[in-house]
């Protein structure tokens, strides 16, 4: 794990706050889970290019700044296939 220092907006600032009072938990583990949410939010967007055809397993790799072996792995903790062949009808 990395140690990152960020400066947060104001209204990001006031929700980190109050949701670490709130849920009794430091301000940094509340950044952490809220990075964490906004990358599954982001692999998930890009996932569903990648299951359209928009953009290649390679290319999703990259976008991620993973190799496509651990893009695999990635897929794989999620249920998630690692192929985007069409279904049959």
């Amino acid at each position: 794990m990395e140690t990152v220092s960020v400066t947060l907006q104001q209204p990001i600032r006031q929700f980190v706050e109050q949701q670490s009072r709130e849920r009794k938990i430091p301000a940094q583990t509340m950044v952490v889970e809220l990075i964490q949410l906004g990358f599954e939010a982001l692999l998930k967007e890009h996932y569903q290019h990648y299951r359209q055809g928009k953009i290649s397993f390679g290319r999703l790799a990259q976008i991620l700044g993973i190799t496509t072996w651990e893009l695999s792995h990635l897929l794989e903790e999620r249920g998630w296939p690692a192929y985007n062949l069409p279904t049959g009808t």
